[in-house]
């Protein structure tokens, strides 16, 4: 099987800011017709940030919750997801010739923003350029870009920089995560190790851990959601823990 010789992203250049939800309040302001309607590049990007983060995580919900998940995501309900429409945005800025030429001939045809699982060929587009990419040999970049994220939205304030011996505070984080009352699965556990080790040494994390990482987050996209202030909680308390044992350790000022 011939390897997939392949550029590392560049997120130098920005990304749009444009929500999706935004585009429908601009056509929504004009007298345009939202079952066909020709966007400018901003606009279609914001419909494939909705298309990507649905395709890349849709399979974790039964088939009769996944209508609803889509009218969430564009609602902008879900916070979380935002790194995954954040992702695709540098996905966009890294597309090769070819790619780039199929995107600027989707910007000549209208697309239905009333049932947008019906642009057959902007599918096709999204999953063989972005979603493709982002399950298999993009999937480690991915994980990188989700622990970068969440470390700065989820868990930013932690106090990370409090801690004095961080090899000694990750080898008794297990522990920690284990004396819990809710128990967390394993996969759960390793995957809130992951992401503490991101915070205090990311310079040692290798291709294999953001892969777990970037893996996890796909097929768990949902749970992560629902349980992310939990996670915090959790870690804010092992932190703080930690910065107590050092005190103890220190002993009294004289």
């Amino acid at each position: 099987m011939a390897e997939i010789a392949y550029d590392i992203l560049n997120f130098d250049k920005p990304i749009g800011e444009k929500s999706f939800r935004d585009t429908l309040n601009e056509l929504g302001g004009k007298d345009s017709n939202t079952l066909k309607t020709v966007l400018s590049e901003e606009q279609l990007n914001s419909l494939v940030a909705i298309l990507f983060a649905y395709g890349l995580h849709y399979d974790e919900l039964v088939e009769e919750k996944r209508q609803r998940f889509l009218n969430t995501l564009i609602e902008e309900r879900l916070p979380l997801f935002q790194v995954s429409q954040t992702f695709v945005g540098h996905l966009l800025n890294n597309l090769d010739q070819g790619s780039k030429a199929e995107l600027q001939q989707l910007l000549q045809m209208e697309h239905n923003l009333e049932k947008i699982l019906s642009n057959e060929r902007l599918l096709d587009f999204v999953e063989m350029e972005l979603l493709d990419p982002t399950t298999s040999y993009r999937k480690w970049e991915y994980g990188r870009y989700l622990m970068a994220y969440m470390g700065q939205n989820a868990f930013g304030h932690i106090k990370w920089d409090k801690i004095a011996d961080k090899k000694d505070f990750l080898q008794k984080l297990g522990e920690q995560l284990d004396k819990l009352n809710e128990k967390l699965d394993p996969q759960e556990k390793l995957f809130l190790q992951m992401m503490v080790r991101g915070m205090l040494e990311p310079q040692k994390i290798n291709i294999a851990e953001f892969l777990f990482v970037g893996s996890y987050a796909q097929e768990n996209m949902m749970r992560l959601s629902v349980r992310i202030q939990e996670h915090s909680k959790i870690l804010k308390s092992a932190i703080q823990k930690e910065i107590s044992r050092q005190k103890g350790k220190e002993g009294p000022n004289l």
